[in-house]
């Protein structure tokens, strides 16, 4: 796996963060031996099958096949990227990870970062604490039905309407100016005067995916008051409008479904979580990005686009929609009322009134069809015939032709124009076919996949384990009796670590294999508490040996038929000594 950071720098991080203290942060564990067992966090289970070991430092669900080590599972429970993951568990135990070729740079940025946090941190607590001695902003939640709980749950806090109250607390907790003002949070006037930027609003925390609050959102309570109605954090070492998605860091728990609802405001998000609907983010005070449907991509495989229901939010759901049509996702969009908001939707229908709509979110086709209808006068033909070319413009971004013939029925039965004509003419437009041949390579495997029994490949596993157990006899297993690649790189990845005399880590094992999978099959060896002997490994390679060269003489016999009807007597004659001479030692052995 390619990163940023070298092995060591990734073994460091691993080593600092003990796996049975990280994991027992999330779930209940017991010792059983010497290892520690609970109930899988990854699926539903009644009997403890997650099996943790402080010795190996990794984790095994023998139920579900989950694995990894202390940097996988944190990837999948806080449900981050390898980098953020490593971040993470570094800040976890204060560590300094380089972000430049030269140390003490990366020293003074780390302790620049590490300020800043701390920073918002405080301010943070500064406005709760704000806000419980403020009748007029606890009452302003109040009326917006939000609870004690949800306040708590949020962080949500008050700023008051003193010019320069935050700066002369921040002062007190030994921040410089200068820190202050690369937060954002304080600002100096044309005179040098150093003042609060938000004042006199309702504070939120904006908290990153790790737990970290790295900027804050604040809103006016009345209409009347000066400046704009949301006010953010501007962008800092530690902030970023286009990358950061508020409540991010909550919802990423409550994806069961996989199914993340957007939405374009606080209030948005923190009313539908006091309803119970928790799956919400909402971009912070500026248009949807790329770089935020690249991240909805990480956690989600469905987005629902639930902005206000006016015109400015028709506008911003259109940009919204074709940034995440680039994504893998699937796209739905809820269409609210024209007055309509999420939180005034919701507080009006309550959670099931909501959930309702949700269900009837349309899909983007039906949306976009949805805005051309308005566009035209489907009660007279010309307006039927332009929509049906419009929508015949929409259809072509269809990826099958299932998709193409439902809404080619559809748009028929809106215009009266045939179906069939409207399919052929989006057909007729599609650059290339639902299912496109797929070219692949010819290989000349000794053993093909299709002829490889299972004695052969449970032969192959036992000699895996015993090596990964063993590393000192890796020089002598045969590569070539290996039919999957994944072990034959295994084998190849041990060999190298051999010769440079590196001592082998199974977490640096685990970091160049990428695919999942082959990481859950390489924690699963090294979970087996089965003994693997020395005669195990032997009768296994005894198999191999068998097998592969079984194999050879039909390669042998296929090429010396292939070489006959050519004429080739001299290649016939190389070719069937070759056979002979593998019989021969298949006698020796006595595995003929």
């Amino acid at each position: 796996m390619t990163t940023y950071y070298s092995e060591e720098v990734i073994q460091s991080v691993i080593d600092a963060n003990d796996i049975v203290d990280v994991t027992s942060g999330y779930m209940t564990l017991k010792r059983v031996g010497n290892s520690f067992k609970g109930k899988c966090p990854f699926h539903n289970e009644k009997t403890a099958s997650f099996t943790v070991s402080r010795e190996k430092q990794l984790y095994h669900c023998f139920g579900c096949g989950a694995g990894g080590n202390v940097i996988t599972f944190i990837m999948e429970m806080e449900k981050l990227p390898f980098m953020d993951a490593l971040k993470f568990l570094a800040a976890r135990v204060n560590m300094v990870l380089p972000e430049k070729q030269n140390q003490q740079e990366d020293h003074q940025a780390y302790e620049k970062k590490k300020r800043l946090y701390e920073l918002h941190r405080q301010t943070a607590n500064y406005y709760y604490k704000i806000l419980k001695t403020t009748p007029s902003a606890r009452e302003y939640l109040s009326q917006r039905s939000i609870s004690q709980e949800t306040i708590r749950e949020f962080g949500l806090g008050y700023a008051s309407e003193d010019w320069s109250r935050l700066t002369d607390f921040l002062v007190t907790k030994g921040f410089t100016l200068t820190e202050m003002l690369d937060s954002g949070l304080v600002l100096a006037s044309e005179s040098k005067r150093h003042y609060d930027r938000f004042r006199d609003r309702i504070m939120f925390p904006i908290v990153n995916p790790r737990g970290q609050i790295v900027g804050f959102g604040g809103r006016l309570m009345t209409t009347g008051q000066n400046g704009p109605k949301y006010l953010n954090s501007p962008e800092t070492p530690i902030f970023s409008k286009s990358y950061e998605l508020y409540n991010l860091n909550h919802c990423k728990n409550f994806l069961d479904d996989g199914q993340i609802l957007i939405v374009e405001g606080y209030m948005d998000v923190i009313s539908l979580y006091e309803k119970g609907i928790k799956n919400t983010v909402a971009a912070l005070g500026t248009a949807f990005t790329p770089f935020h449907g690249k991240i909805l991509e990480r956690y989600a495989n469905e987005v629902i686009i639930a902005f206000d229901g006016d015109s400015a939010g028709k506008s911003a759901t259109e940009k919204a929609m074709n940034i995440l049509k680039k994504t893998s996702l699937n796209v739905k969009i809820l269409n609210l009322p024209s007055n309509e908001d999420p939180d005034s939707f919701v507080q009006k229908y309550g959670q099931q009134g909501f959930l309702d709509a949700v269900a009837k979110a349309l899909t983007i086709v039906e949306y976009e069809l949805g805005l051309l209808k308005k566009h035209n006068d489907l009660s007279q033909t010309d307006g039927r015939l332009r929509y049906g070319n419009e929508a015949i413009n929409v259809l072509k971004q269809l990826e099958t032709s299932l998709e193409v013939d439902y809404y080619s029925k559809m748009v028929a039965g809106e215009t009266g124009i045939n179906q069939e004509v409207i399919r052929r003419e989006v057909m007729r437009s599609k650059k290339r076919p639902d299912n496109p041949v797929q070219l692949v390579e010819s290989t000349h495997n000794v053993v093909t996949p299709q002829k490889i029994p299972r004695a052969y490949q449970n032969a192959q596993e036992v000699v895996i384990r015993y090596c990964l157990k063993n590393p000192e006899i890796i020089d002598d297993v045969p590569i070539d009796f290996l039919t999957d690649s994944f072990y034959q790189e295994l084998i190849s990845v041990l060999l190298e670590k051999r010769k440079t005399g590196s001592r082998i880590e199974v977490n640096q094992i685990m970091s160049h294999f990428e695919d999942s999978k082959e990481v859950k099959k390489l924690v699963e060896f090294m979970m087996n508490e089965d003994e693997v002997s020395r005669s195990d490994y032997h009768d296994a390679l005894e198999i191999m040996n068998r097998f592969y060269n079984e194999a050879q003489l039909d390669r042998l016999s296929e090429q010396i038929k292939r070489e006959s009807t050519t004429g080739n007597d001299d290649e016939v004659a190389r070719l069937t000594n070759q056979l002979i001479e593998i019989k021969k030692m298949m006698k020796e052995n006595g595995r003929h």
